[in-house]
């Protein structure tokens, strides 16, 4: 459902070099390792003859965004669909069943139904027997295409990515490296782009699930909103079964998260937030920007502040790595209370008083924010062992924090005064 984030994106490769040996003077000739993309297409008649297949349960492989609803996890396998999770017990927690939907990459549930993304077109599917689950309704053409031959009919799904080494002359690689080739070795391959809402509320008889803060889709009372590269989406969910775009609000390019707070929508973009009043759920309104270097750009909000993440060594193009303490007391103007220095930021969380923070590679770290102003004087603890891309904190008395990575989904439980302690694990195959 993605947009391109680079137009170039539509010629037959992308290639992002690896490396290279030393230059023949005489033939000029190199060796390069490169990642291959390949585009596939797809009819989108193809795209609408499959439904949704309950499947026995599979390992994760490439875990992308993840929600919690009902005491289950669900967490997409980029592209593929959906793994199901019974989480009733975070220290055993039970991959039961795949819920194969080909190019799902964001959801989010309400009242036992499943919004998810097959590739263009929005599905609602009846959860509320999650294991046996069932396509109820499919919207068409909500969500645009990478790419569209409108003559063949066929849409870009999807790039599959190769590793090829090919001895290159030097005008050619030359000619790559001028069209944008990017090493490898200072690239990193985002593949989570998350769903989001608001943690809170009771799930025993339904309501909104909760996700994490790499945002793309979220709902609020009956209306689910989505950002895409360059717009958001506003989808009516008043007939549940047939979910019907109403208003589109163009804000630019480089969009990547939503969070909704209150009655507001925060919009991160690689380039700042906006700040939307949604008192008219229909139509929001914007009533605010906040503009900060260039990052990937994930925001999470708490009473009068917003925090916000840059980093660097992603496809935001950005170099800083840090927190952003954001003062939203006057929403029609933010103002940046303060910058922390962190090491790679990603996703984050709030519970209570404690920030959990996702670093990448770093690992997870949690601080006390009694004092917004000074977190950065009270860490509560590092937990190093862990590549951290995204967390949610779950509902009940015990703080429990689910943390989705490169390695596989996290549980753990922080205590104040202890610290970080590993519940379980579900690693990646």
């Amino acid at each position: 459902m993605k947009q391109s984030n680079n137009l170039l994106l539509y010629s037959l490769s992308l290639l992002l070099f690896l490396g290279l040996s030393s230059c023949v003077k005489d033939e000029c000739e190199r060796e390069v390792t490169y990642l291959q993309s390949t585009p596939v297409f797809m009819t989108k008649e193809v795209i609408r003859q499959g439904t949704p297949v309950v499947e026995a349960a599979r390992s994760l492989e490439q875990p992308g965004q993840f929600y919690y609803y009902n005491q289950y996890i669900l967490i997409a396998e980029k592209g593929e669909g959906i793994h199901i999770i019974d989480n009733r017990d975070p220290q055993t927690p039970n991959i039961v069943a795949f819920l194969n939907i080909p190019g799902a990459d964001n959801m989010a549930v309400k009242d036992n139904i499943l919004y998810v993304n097959n590739f263009i077109d929005l599905l609602a599917i009846d959860i509320s027997n999650i294991e046996e689950a069932s396509l109820i309704g499919r919207t068409q053409d909500v969500f645009p295409p990478i790419w569209e031959d409108v003559n063949n009919g066929q849409v870009l799904v999807r790039y599959d990515i190769n590793e090829v080494t090919e001895k290159m002359d030097c005008a050619s690689f030359s000619s790559l490296r001028s069209w944008g080739g990017i090493l490898v070795d200072n690239a990193t391959f985002n593949t989570f782009e998350s769903s989001n809402v608001a943690p809170g509320g009771d799930f025993s008889n339904g309501g909104v699930g909760i996700g994490g803060s790499l945002a793309r889709f979220s709902i609020i009372g009956d209306y689910l909103y989505s950002v895409s590269d360059t717009d958001l989406d506003v989808i009516s969910l008043l007939q549940a079964d047939q979910p019907e775009r109403v208003n589109t609000v163009n804000l630019g390019w480089g969009i990547e998260t939503i969070f909704p707070y209150q009655d507001k929508l925060f919009i991160g973009s690689n380039s700042g937030m906006f700040i939307f009043d949604n008192s008219n759920p229909a139509a929001p309104t914007q009533l605010s920007a906040f503009a900060h270097a260039r990052a990937c750009d994930p925001v999470f909000v708490k009473d009068n502040y917003a925090y916000v993440t840059l980093r660097d060594g992603s496809t935001c193009e950005g170099f800083v790595n840090q927190m952003d303490l954001i003062d939203i007391s006057d929403l029609t103007n933010p103002q940046l209370e303060k910058s922390f220095p962190m090491a790679n930021p990603h996703g984050l969380t709030i519970r209570g008083n404690s920030l959990i923070l996702c670093e990448g590679t770093h690992g997870l770290k949690a601080f006390d924010i009694t004092d917004p102003k000074i977190l950065d004087e009270h860490p509560i603890d590092t937990y190093a062992n862990v590549h951290a891309v995204d967390a949610i904190s779950l509902p009940g008395n015990a703080p429990i924090t689910v943390v989705i990575g490169e390695e596989g989904f996290y549980q753990f439980q922080l205590n104040s005064t202890t610290g970080f302690e590993l519940l379980s694990l579900i690693p990646v195959k």
